[in-house]
């Protein structure tokens, strides 16, 4: 089967200065070389200021060969015409998921968090799922299956009697870093780092299903 390597796919967060950037690097490297290597990764964010920069914590998270390329990023805002052109759109947070299918009404069938497609390619996986002609094929394969894996809110923060209440970490979200800590800051670049790495991986090993079948 030919054609997997073709597409677009967006990646979008808030500004588009600090995850969605990263995670679209990481993922332009974990497609390189695959089946995939043809599929174009651009990003966007749902407030993003145009032109802004890359985030320095977030270049730190960069492979050193592309550190050139995160230093050149500039920040664009989310559009209608963006969403409708994407063939599979990536976000970090539910919240920007639905900002991205009520810009384009009709566009939810190509719309995940980048945590929910790596629960629902695993799906795929275990399922012995047929390797995607291209990455519309892919996001429809992705929604066909949507509903089936349970992403449940982890475990509560343990507190004192005194604390107040913390939510538990919604699953489909990886957290913007702004604002907080660097450590946790970083701590929040690496898993945008290491869960894009995986979503690409699990694209690969699709698509390769293809050349085995």
């Amino acid at each position: 089967m030919t054609g997997s390597g073709s597409g677009l796919l967006l990646v979008v967060c808030t500004a588009n200065v600090c995850r969605s950037p990263l995670a679209q690097r990481t993922l332009q490297r974990a497609l390189a070389g695959s089946a995939f290597a043809g599929v174009a990764v651009s990003s966007a964010g749902t407030r993003a200021l145009e032109g802004e920069g890359m985030c320095p914590v977030s270049a730190e998270d960069l492979d050193p060969a592309d550190v050139a390329s995160g230093a050149e990023h500039r920040a664009r805002q989310l559009t209608a015409d963006l969403v409708r052109e994407a063939d599979l759109i990536l976000t970090m947070e539910r919240e920007q998921r639905s900002a991205a299918v009520q810009a384009a009404p009709g566009s939810q069938a190509k719309v995940f968090t980048l945590r929910e497609a790596e629960a629902l390619l695993g799906v795929l996986a275990q399922r012995g799922a047929e390797p995607p002609a291209d990455l519309a094929a892919l996001a429809r394969a992705l929604h066909s299956v949507r509903g089936l894996v349970p992403l449940l809110p982890g475990e509560p923060v343990k507190r004192h009697w005194w604390s107040r209440p913390v939510e538990p970490e919604d699953p489909m979200t990886i957290r913007d870093g702004h604002g907080l800590g660097i450590e946790e800051h970083r701590a929040a670049a690496g898993q945008v780092r290491a869960t894009a790495d995986r979503v690409g991986a699990a694209m690969v090993a699709l698509a390769a299903g293809s050349r085995s079948s």
